[in-house]
């Protein structure tokens, strides 16, 4: 009887741990799904042949991302869902970073090869998140989504302006860019974050705002300026989440 006592107190000792390390896996989760969206969209920025000087920024940006999806996987312990998807991405941007620039007619075969394994990679990381326990609307998981949707937004536009061959290799957002749109501006209205963290969550509305209207016309070009603030934004709502996590109980 003491032995049962015993264990009981110990399980219920282990219980904040356990709740902590399932936060810490939402938030890997996440960002995994963000950035897999943001390499991909950097990547459709710099490996343009539409482009005569691509601006190199987007491809330290891509690497960044790459690195961070490689990291993260890792310490979510490498789960076979993630890292396939991941090792074939790896794969495709290495070729992608390889080619010379007499090569640019292989760049959109093996950018929607990329696109494809990033939606692999963002998909396995959903059902993950899902299993993580989250499915409540919370502070935190508001910050995930918005985190998700503003790399949507941004993905969209860049696969939407890609001169493909063939048409974009993958579905675009179409009409539901203003459905989402509408959602992210709802969702700044819902989303808390502590007082001194008010002025970074002010300053990723002010991003998305700046090139909200870009995003939104879908005869603009490709830009370099969503990309970049857009990035700024995501990066932004990931440090108020992992604030939240750090945080809690």
């Amino acid at each position: 009887m003491r032995s049962f006592i015993l264990f009981c107190v110990l399980s219920l000792g282990l219980l904040p741990a356990q709740a902590q390390v399932s936060l810490r896996d939402a938030q890997l989760l996440s960002e995994v799904g963000s950035r897999a969206q943001l390499l991909s969209a950097s990547a459709l920025l710099y490996f343009n042949p539409a482009l005569r000087t691509p601006d190199p920024r987007s491809l330290t940006a891509a690497y960044y991302h790459l690195n961070t999806l490689a990291s993260h996987v890792q310490q979510l312990g490498q789960p076979s869902a993630l890292a396939r998807p991941l090792q074939a991405i790896q794969r495709s941007f290495a070729e992608l970073d390889g080619l010379s620039s007499k090569e640019q007619q292989r760049y959109p075969a093996l950018l929607e090869a990329l696109l494809l394994q990033q939606r692999q990679l963002q998909q396995a990381a959903g059902e993950a998140y899902a299993d993580a326990g989250l499915s409540e609307p919370t502070s935190l998981s508001l910050l995930h989504q918005q985190s998700q949707d503003l790399a949507s937004l941004l993905l969209d536009q860049q696969v939407r302006q890609y001169p493909w061959p063939s048409g974009a290799p993958v579905p675009l957002l179409g009409k539901r860019v203003q459905l989402l749109d509408q959602l992210v501006a709802q969702r700044f209205t819902q989303l808390q974050v502590a007082e001194e963290q008010q002025q970074l969550l002010t300053g990723v509305r002010r991003n998305y705002q700046f090139v909200r209207s870009i995003l939104m016309d879908t005869q603009a070009g490709g830009q370099g300026g969503a990309e970049f603030y857009l990035t700024r934004a995501v990066l932004d709502l990931d440090e108020l989440a992992l604030n939240q996590v750090e945080s809690a109980p």
